[in-house]
């Protein structure tokens, strides 16, 4: 099923697909052309009869489940605009971006930025479904697997992956992926869970990699990195950037409404 409030993209490739139905001929190639990943499928729904609805989103279904249909790439969402960093969080990556947002400009939206220097996910799941009730854009940095840093992309509130679908993609990464779990409940029970030690040099890159994304958030043509996760490796000091997809089964934006707000 087409997950509600998620942009609905054509595949780029040549495909024959027999679709029929009374008077589909009318309607559906209109509907068709305008699957561009910039509008989600209730939408473009709105824009057909009321009459029409209901066997629209049957075949937009039927596409979606084929794969001739994708969810739109997040890149198409951007809005331009400019931000000031509001920082929340504990370690010296708040306190480096505290300082670094004080001695900038504080014109523009606010973003926020969840900097972490432990493996606590029960406190980024809260404060990801918190910005996603309010319709927020915003960002997460954590230091806490202590051998790499992370700087998530812009987290949109109506397109692309949340923070979840992000813990969803660790987890099937993950030799023990019952760790994620383990660690979620420790913390809600309200054990504690240590910082742990980061180079200043780490500190540093991490940072600049935040201001960087604020910065590029003004763009009117951003490049395709700045909603990619950029991980930092100590070892070699290495930056890569990877994909993020969206979790289908995601329990958190699978459930967005026609303005991305979670259902319930």
């Amino acid at each position: 099923m087409v997950l509600a409030g998620h942009q609905v993209h054509r595949v780029p490739e040549d495909h024959r697909y027999s679709l029929g139905g009374a008077g589909v001929g009318a309607w559906l190639p209109r509907l068709l052309a305008a699957c561009e990943g910039r509008r989600t499928l209730e939408a473009l729904l709105a824009d057909l009869n009321e009459a029409l609805r209901p066997p629209a989103r049957d075949l937009i279904e039927r596409l979606y489940g084929e794969r001739i249909l994708i969810d739109g790439p997040v890149e198409l969402a951007h809005e331009r605009a400019a931000y000031t960093l509001a920082v929340e969080g504990t370690g010296p990556l708040s306190d480096r971006l505290r300082a670094l947002a004080q001695a900038g400009s504080a014109a523009g939206r606010i973003l926020p930025v969840f900097c972490q220097d432990r493996l606590d996910y029960a406190a980024a799941l809260e404060f990801s479904r918190r910005c996603l009730r309010g319709g927020i854009t915003w960002l997460w940095a954590t230091l806490g697997p202590m051998s790499r840093g992370y700087v998530s992309p812009p987290f949109l509130p109506g397109a692309g992956p949340c923070w979840t679908c992000l813990l969803g993609h660790f987890r099937r990464l993950s030799p023990a992926p019952g760790l994620y779990d383990a660690l979620i409940e420790h913390a809600r029970g309200g054990r504690p869970i240590e910082p742990v030690p980061f180079p200043a040099p780490g500190v540093e890159i991490l940072a600049q990699l935040v201001l960087w994304k604020r910065d590029q958030l003004a763009a009117s043509d951003p490049p395709s990195a700045l909603y990619r996760l950029h991980v930092l490796e100590l070892e070699s000091m290495e930056v890569t950037s990877h994909h993020m997809p969206i979790d289908p089964e995601c329990p958190d934006c699978g459930g967005r409404d026609e303005d991305g707000v979670p259902l319930g």
